[in-house]
């Protein structure tokens, strides 16, 4: 999780982890000790992260240009280019290599301070530090959001047409058009993150999940209250799974079962929910993606 760089925090606090990994894989520092690589240490996406951009090249606009570039490219021109490319791509390799020899060093030294300390606090420590992060536990998922629409009788009398992506709460916007995020589902509700970001977006528990399914292999669908949520992504079973059981579980918490019949006489006051459950918007309910079936 770490590695995958789905824990947002700070790079300071990156090198603390991976000298904590290497304190309870190989006990106190030494030179003798056996040295994983740095990507099994430290999320390589921080190191590419400092490298320049590549250069921005302005599209060609008229069919001329665009022809003569072409035969230029197929010349000597075009060899000029690659050769540029390549002593570029060189540059960055050797950029690379000294950020990593950099990042190393870094989590060396913060190794040597961690001298005397035992495997188990090592671990223990470890841990401490991630879950500092309000969205631990919560499973993962890269997710492209594109549209937020309203749910069929939602306005009564009038037909619902898509439309690009609107705010999902006034204190949380997410923007205009296709975002890719986080799809953040854990214990107590579901979440939306801008990646790299420790706070969430915006936040639904469980009981404001109406339905949840899929259109095709691509595309899930959550519906939330009067809203609909469209995501892209490839991973649309582990998502309705790991959904499914989440929402049985809340379910289960919520009602009582049908075997036990309530042992206390039923009030006229407002139900009190467990902890972290709000008050549903009606029973929710998981359609299957197309093609496949659930037990």
């Amino acid at each position: 999780m770490v590695l995958r760089g789905y824990v947002p925090t700070s790079e300071e606090t990156l090198q603390t982890l991976a000298a904590l990994r290497l304190q309870s894989l190989n006990s106190d520092f030494s030179t003798h000790a056996p040295f994983p690589r740095l990507e099994e240490l430290f999320p390589p996406h921080v190191l590419h992260a400092r490298l320049p951009p590549p250069p921005h090249r302005p599209p060609t606009k008229c069919r001329g240009a665009r022809l003569r570039a072409g035969l230029l490219a197929g010349g000597l021109w075009g060899q000029a280019l690659a050769k540029q490319r390549a002593e570029r791509d060189q540059r960055l390799r050797g950029r690379l290599r000294e950020e990593g020899a950099s990042t190393m060093a870094a989590i060396v030294e913060k190794w040597k301070l961690l001298q005397g300390m035992g495997r188990p606090e090592a671990m223990a420590a470890y841990m401490a530090l991630v879950r500092e992060w309000p969205g631990f536990g919560s499973t993962l998922f890269d997710v492209d959001l594109h549209v937020v629409r309203p749910r069929l009788g939602a306005v009564q009398g009038q037909l619902w047409q898509w439309a690009t992506l609107t705010l999902l709460s006034l204190q949380s916007p997410v923007g205009c058009g296709p975002q890719r995020l986080w799809l953040g589902i854990g214990a107590k509700a579901v979440s939306l993150y801008k990646p790299g970001e420790p706070e969430p977006l915006d936040s639904f528990c469980y009981g404001r999940i109406s339905s949840f399914g899929a259109s095709d292999s691509s595309t899930f669908r959550l519906s939330v209250e009067d809203r609909d949520l469209l995501f892209e992504t490839s991973q649309v079973e582990e998502i309705a799974q790991l959904l499914n059981t989440y929402l049985a579980s809340a379910g289960a918490q919520r009602l009582p079962r049908p075997q036990e019949p309530p042992t206390s006489p039923p009030t006229s006051g407002p139900t009190v929910l467990p902890q972290g459950l709000c008050t549903a918007a009606g029973p929710w309910q998981h359609r299957p993606p197309v093609g496949s079936s659930h037990s």
